[in-house]
């Protein structure tokens, strides 16, 4: 456990499992008070909780679809009403069914728009205006590298995430007079259940940092945990507006 973030409340949504659940992990160990938004499945989201607090960490869990504006709202009152506050947002929720151009059907578009990039949105919008009132406050917004350089079965997650490096441009422009800072993160390859039929069909596995030489390709939830404590903190009090790639150098490797 670390005091970095010690005094400060964080809501993650989609903290339940893979990248966010790593994420909630390393806020924990930070010192943070972590808000744990998960969609339905209890028993993971208790799990993770349970895991934090073994780690010594201040955490509750709170039920949610970010694509619903109204359970975006009460969720957020709940935070604010059971920590008396929220220090930072991030907008880690988020789907990526894999389906090629032509099977992607309106249905299934639509549900990733609602899910990735409206439900950035709604909880920007509910945790911001509280952070607006209190005069200060941070949203980190999960994005990927995949919105840069695309990938494969992905236009539509592509898409969703492009939108999101323009949400957080322009935010960034709006709220920093309210002494709000937006960030995104742009993910590299982290195998998660999200992804790894994906990683499997490609034969990519983790690497053994005890044997392979240089940066490895492939990162894991606590990467992003790590960058995610950063920008929350008041270490990056001058950084806003910014699209950080932590992705193991994917954005370069091709370029």
């Amino acid at each position: 456990m670390s005091d970095r973030l010690t005094g400060k409340v964080v809501l993650v949504t989609g903290g339940s499992r893979g990248i966010g659940s790593g994420i909630c992990k390393e806020l924990a160990l930070a010192g943070a008070s972590v808000a744990l938004n998960y969609t339905s499945n209890d028993v993971e989201a208790r799990k993770v909780a349970e895991e934090i607090q073994s780690l010594g960490g201040k955490v509750r869990i709170y039920q949610a679809d970010v694509s619903n504006k109204q359970q975006v709202d009460e969720m957020v009152a709940s935070v604010i009403m059971d920590f008396g506050t929220i220090d930072s947002l991030v907008n880690n929720a988020g789907i990526c069914p894999f389906r090629s151009f032509f099977d992607i059907t309106e249905e299934i578009w639509n549900k990733t728009i609602e899910v990735n990039l409206s439900g950035m949105f709604f909880c920007a919008q509910a945790a911001g205006r509280h952070m607006r009132d209190q005069g200060k406050g941070t949203i980190i917004n999960i994005g990927t590298v995949t919105s840069m350089r695309g990938g494969s079965q992905q236009v539509h997650y592509a898409s969703s995430k492009g939108g999101v490096n323009a949400f957080t441009i322009s935010l960034s422009n709006e709220l920093r007079t309210y002494g709000i800072r937006v960030n995104a993160i742009l993910c590299g390859g982290v195998p998660t259940d999200i992804n790894k039929e994906q990683f499997a069909s490609n034969k990519q596995t983790m690497p053994n940092p005890a044997t392979q030489r240089g940066i490895r390709d492939l990162g894991t939830p606590e990467d992003l945990g790590k960058a995610v404590v950063y920008l929350a903190s008041d270490d990056s009090e001058w950084v806003t507006g910014s699209l950080m790639a932590v992705d193991g150098g994917a954005l370069v490797r091709n370029a």
